[in-house]
């Protein structure tokens, strides 16, 4: 599952009307636990393919982020989704 990280999101998560739940990655965590699925995990996940292809510019979106929560969204692509972070959870049955 793949969801908008709270606490990165906290000022601007109720911006977005599709957003009804907020979560963290312990809650993620539990959350797939309590359904039932072993090998759990829950992370940070980047939604910049950048990162994705060229790994050494997590370092700049990890400078970003040093600002704190969001609390506005940016129109640079890379600053919004440097700084508005999912939880990529997953387990298996």
């Amino acid at each position: 599952m793949m969801t908008p990280d709270w606490k990165s999101t906290m000022f601007i998560f109720y911006d977005d009307p599709t957003h009804v739940h907020p979560y963290t990655t312990e809650g993620v965590r539990e959350l797939i636990l309590l359904h039932g699925f072993n090998e759990v995990s829950a992370e940070i996940f980047y939604q910049l393919p950048i990162i994705w292809k060229y790994p050494l510019m997590k370092v700049f979106s990890c400078i970003l982020r040093l600002a704190g929560p969001v609390r506005k969204i940016h129109s640079n692509k890379f600053i919004r989704w440097s700084r508005e972070l999912m939880i990529l959870g997953t387990g298996v049955k």
